[in-house]
């Protein structure tokens, strides 16, 4: 899909040199049936006490909030999980600050793949019923199989491999040194060899895994733009992708997801129900070197002038109440900057804000 009339502009670039034809936007994967947790009377009852004794029984990282949106229980393992106490999660927008979410409606279901502390997390809101509002906050590794089998692997590591190594190593040395007159040795050699080569295959053990090979800036649009397709679909907002199959990879891809994350969040928050946001990337051409240009484009309300630079600063304060401003916005600034690039909004036509991120090809492997 191209950009709407007034669409992406680099700030005094030249035009954007496609290097191939635009990608159909994905596949919307349905919403997942989030469970229900019976939960009559909002007052300091037992079936309140039974919500909190179940979470800290299942040792889940979760947060119980109440209809009035005030925080009523942090889990232990939430804690650990933030790395902070409790007073520093007591209200929802200290939540949403360190998780870097947004929490919408407690009524209505949500999930998004977001990042804490270096960790992939599942993040899911699941709405309490049975008399009264209220909602669970529950946050999931999305690596949790391999958590639970840490201790292990670690176990396997530092006290299986290398005494099993000398082991092989001494019979092969001795079967070599007596040749044929004993071959058990050879036989017991082949045996510890086959016992390692299945070791390092498990998962999470072997030592010398290859590193995963980082996604292309294509990649990175695509799987943002697939993390934000469930809130996009609750919300009735229709989220395409508009972005040229680039080969180019970006060392600091994490960075890069969460900073795009950031302007498709704030995009779906102050867009109507039947809108629309894109979200693509541009191979450019400014004074003869090259450039990647991203660009998040939507049909809600536009950005004040007076505001334009404003949001993008550090100690800008979001007003959820006021008109269109953002939340966030410094840390795409940043990532832009510590990447020789820039951050900025535009709204030329009057119809469609779009907001920018320019990264420089010293910032591209």
């Amino acid at each position: 899909m191209a950009p709407p009339p007034g669409g992406p502009s680099n700030g005094g670039a030249e035009a954007p040199r496609a290097r191939s034809g635009s990608s159909a936007a994905p596949a919307i994967e349905p919403f997942p049936k989030a469970p229900v947790v019976q939960f009559p009377v909002e007052t300091a009852s037992l079936a309140i006490t039974s919500v909190v004794d179940l979470l800290i029984a299942a040792s889940v990282p979760a947060i119980l909030v109440g209809p009035d949106r005030s925080v009523k229980f942090v889990s232990e393992t939430a804690k650990a999980l933030f790395g902070t106490m409790q007073s520093e999660l007591s209200t929802l927008s200290l939540i949403e600050a360190a998780a870097g979410v947004r929490v919408g409606e407690l009524s209505t279901p949500a999930t998004a793949g977001i990042r804490i502390r270096d960790r992939s997390v599942l993040y899911a809101l699941v709405p309490l019923s049975g008399g009264a509002s209220g909602a669970v906050l529950v946050f999931r590794y999305t690596d949790s199989s391999m958590q639970a089998h840490a201790p292990f692997v670690t176990y396997v590591r530092e006290t299986v491999f290398d005494p099993l190594r000398s082991l092989r190593d001494s019979l092969s040395s001795l079967a070599n040194t007596r040749g044929s007159a004993d071959p058990s040795l050879s036989d017991a050699a082949a045996a510890v060899e086959q016992v390692l080569s299945s070791l390092e295959m498990a998962p999470g053990v072997s030592e010398r895994a290859a590193p995963a090979p980082a996604p292309t800036v294509s990649d990175v649009v695509h799987r943002v733009a697939k993390r934000y397709e469930p809130y996009a679909e609750l919300k009735g907002i229709r989220l395409q992708v508009d972005a040229q199959e680039l080969t180019e990879r970006f060392g600091d891809h994490e960075r890069l997801s969460a900073s795009l994350g950031i302007l498709v969040d704030n995009s779906l928050h102050y867009v109507a129900a039947g809108g629309q946001v894109v979200i693509g990337v541009r191979w450019m051409e400014h004074k003869g070197k090259p450039l990647l240009l991203f660009f998040v484009m939507d049909n809600g309300p536009l950005v004040p002038d007076e505001l334009r630079h404003e949001i993008f600063e550090h100690g800008f304060i979001w007003n959820p109440a006021g008109g269109r401003s953002g939340r966030g916005l410094f840390k795409t600034r940043e990532f832009a900057m510590a990447h020789g690039g820039s951050a900025w909004v535009e709204s030329r036509t009057g119809k469609a804000c779009t907001f920018f991120l320019r990264v420089r090809p010293e910032g591209v492997e």
